[in-house]
């Protein structure tokens, strides 16, 4: 990955990993609250285990389809029959590999933000993942980028129906009114098996409600995450607090309700991994389910800024 690339990364790490600058309707500062990652059982599974004939599988696989990474365009290069090769990078934290217990250690890094599809040429995001004009045309949104089987490391090469680049930032908040950015990309999404999400815009989910999250942790190929026990926990408007399992990465990511309806956007995590230096390789952090915080911005917040005819 570029010198670029690694730069931006970390300064939307740095958002994403703060616990300053959320303040509800009130004025009340009601950020995360301890220090993790995954709450209970990690439930994060990747896109091949998605089984035909199980409704709530199908369902999370037409999500999944509609979900895109955000990663640099200079991190493409277009081959001669138009498609394009990712350059990814290892999966390592401060130099150092996965430990032998983490899950998903042989996949790779292919960007640094989330996305999800609400329209023709519509793409949602966090805030933070483009906070510019100039940063969102810098960014290319790609579709498909998941492992194919449990031996796989993830997708490297996408043709050109998969690749879209930004072309124009419609709507943007990094404020304690919300964390998101409405981006048109260069043409009509044509991505295959693409459809445009939908977005709650009006009422409320109810605390104590089901929720889950698919977006891309730590660059890492989608990855598809709804527990039984994974629950929105906090409403603070405009924001939303669940015990969602998710790292730096998964900014950007569509937060769905049990029937796939979009209740907001995942912005803020805290510390995504615990570092062994005693066997030089890192794992992540986890808790109690009771203990998780991560932060979403909800629906409301943003769903007026969509074009006409987007729900």
């Amino acid at each position: 990955m570029s010198t670029l690339h690694q730069e931006r990364e970390a300064k939307i790490a740095k958002i994403y990993h703060s616990r300053e600058g959320l303040i509800n309707s009130n004025g009340v500062d009601i950020g995360p609250q301890g220090d993790k990652v995954i709450a209970g059982a990690d439930d994060r599974r990747d896109y091949h285990t998605l089984e035909t004939g199980i409704p709530q599988d199908e369902l999370r696989k037409i999500l999944a389809d509609a979900t895109v990474i955000l990663t640099d365009k200079d991190n493409l290069v277009q081959q001669e029959d138009g498609s394009f090769k990712l350059k990814v990078s290892k999966f390592e934290r401060q130099g150092l590999p996965p430990c032998s217990d983490e899950r998903f250690a042989t996949q790779h890094v292919g960007g640094w933000c989330s996305g999800f599809m609400v329209g023709p040429d519509i793409i949602v995001t966090a805030g933070h993942c483009g906070e510019t004009e100039a940063e969102i045309q810098n960014t290319a949104y790609l579709f498909g980028f998941y492992v194919k089987s449990l031996d796989d490391s993830g997708t490297t090469e996408f043709s050109a129906d998969q690749v879209y680049f930004g072309k124009e930032l419609l709507a943007h908040d990094l404020s304690s009114t919300g964390d998101y950015g409405v981006v048109r990309v260069d043409r009509t999404i044509t991505a295959p098996n693409a459809t445009p999400l939908k977005v709650r815009d009006s009422d409320s989910l109810g605390l104590g409600r089901n929720l889950g999250v698919i977006g891309y942790p730590s660059g890492l190929p989608v990855k598809i995450a709804f527990g039984d026990t994974t629950v929105l926990r906090r409403d603070e408007d405009p924001w939303l607090f669940a015990n969602l399992d998710t790292y730096g990465g998964n900014s950007g990511s569509a937060v769905f309700n049990e029937e796939g309806l979009v209740e907001g956007i995942l912005v803020r995590g805290a510390k995504d991994y615990d570092m062994d230096f005693v066997n030089n390789c890192f794992r992540s952090n986890q808790i109690e389910d009771s203990e998780g915080s991560e932060a979403i911005t909800k629906a409301s917040a943003f769903v007026a800024k969509l074009p006409n005819g987007i729900e």
